[in-house]
């Protein structure tokens, strides 16, 4: 299946995706009016319709500026600007297989739906608001595939995964074994991060023998990997993958990937985050285990039942930002979500390459 990232978030077919359950209301507004692609015309939320008017109509001014919206093109200023942002968005990423977010775009952050992560806002201000929003996607295993990549080329599989989950820290944060275990630190190991400390710490909590034994402990987890694969380091440095990458055979295409990550990343692409807004995402960008024996799977579902009981926390935002309208800031906020945005399709490649589904 191949899903365009530009159906933003066209959903993977029931069958292949594990449900997960949230608190509607807590986690998920209703449909927004200004969701892309499903605009159906009309602002709703906003305090001050006229201003709202004003600010659709500056940015469909930069997006004029920009060749995205074409001379003499007529229509609502927002709806100029649904289809000019999601024409632009589908040519940055092209079609995804493996990442499903849903874009949104508003000009205040009431009719985004998500006002109270910007307590500051004001009506006054010049600025204008996007967000991306998670969408399901199906779970993936890396054990075939990386342990025959490393088997070839030793440290390329390990570095595949230093950049896969660094690269997805500034996009669509992916979930790995790596990133499983950072969820275990604080929803089962009460901060530790090796057994010896997890034991003490367990012990002071005066959990018994029994109950030890049916816990997710470091030692249990990490047993179920090999060590590059929870810690990976980047093996491979750009030298290397440009002659892995020159000299073909199997090797070639994913050097090449990595290379393009590196590039995006070094060249500042990103897509907005949470930092700052007192909120964690409680969904991801791609779901990877190693095998079907591993807990991963099993250390998400603990994760998805400790937001339920602290939602408060959590949100089914990947990121949401406040930009400006001034054509300056406007310049700056599409020249780096551009390059995030083709990160994102770089990635995607990447996931192709070393997993399949499970």
């Amino acid at each position: 299946m191949r899903t365009s990232l530009a159906t933003l978030g066209a959903a993977v077919p029931r069958d292949h995706v594990t449900q997960r359950t949230l608190p509607g209301g807590r986690f998920r507004p209703a449909p927004d009016p200004l969701s892309l692609p499903r605009f159906s015309g009309g602002l709703t939320g906003s305090l001050d319709p006229c201003l709202d008017i004003r600010r659709w109509s500056s940015l469909a001014l930069r997006w004029l500026e920009t060749g995205e919206i074409q001379e003499g093109a007529s229509g609502l200023p927002s709806s100029l600007v649904q289809q000019a942002m999601q024409d632009w968005i589908n040519r940055q990423v092209g079609q995804l297989q493996h990442f499903a977010f849903e874009a949104l775009i508003a000009a205040s952050p009431e009719a985004l739906s998500y006002g109270s992560l910007f307590p500051e806002a004001s009506e006054k201000d010049d600025q204008w608001y996007w967000a991306l929003q998670s969408e399901q996607v199906a779970w993936l295993s890396m054990k075939d595939r990386l342990t025959r990549i490393e088997a070839a080329c030793p440290g390329l599989g390990e570095t595949a995964l230093y950049w896969l989950h660094r690269a997805s820290g500034r996009t669509l944060y992916v979930l790995t074994p790596e990133t499983a275990r950072h969820l275990c630190e604080y929803i089962h190991w009460q901060g530790s991060c090796n057994q010896a400390d997890w034991l003490e710490e367990m012990t002071a909590m005066g959990m018994t023998d029994e109950d030890l034994g049916e816990s997710i402990s470091p030692d249990w987890f990490d047993g179920h990997f090999p060590a590059w694969v929870i810690n990976p380091k980047s093996v491979l440095d750009e030298a290397v993958l440009t002659g892995l990458a020159e000299a073909g055979g199997e090797a070639a295409l994913l050097a090449t990937t990595l290379l393009d990550i590196e590039r995006l990343e070094a060249d500042g692409g990103r897509l907005p985050g949470l930092e700052g807004l007192d909120v964690e995402c409680v969904y991801f960008g791609a779901y990877l285990k190693w095998d079907a024996e591993d807990p991963v799977e099993r250390v998400f579902d603990d994760f998805i039942e400790y937001a339920n009981c602290a939602c408060d926390g959590y949100t089914d935002l990947y990121g949401a930002e406040a930009m400006p309208l001034d054509p300056e800031g406007f310049y700056v906020w599409q020249c780096k979500t551009g390059l995030g945005l083709q990160l994102v399709s770089a990635l995607d490649r990447l996931v192709g390459l070393i997993a399949e589904p499970v």
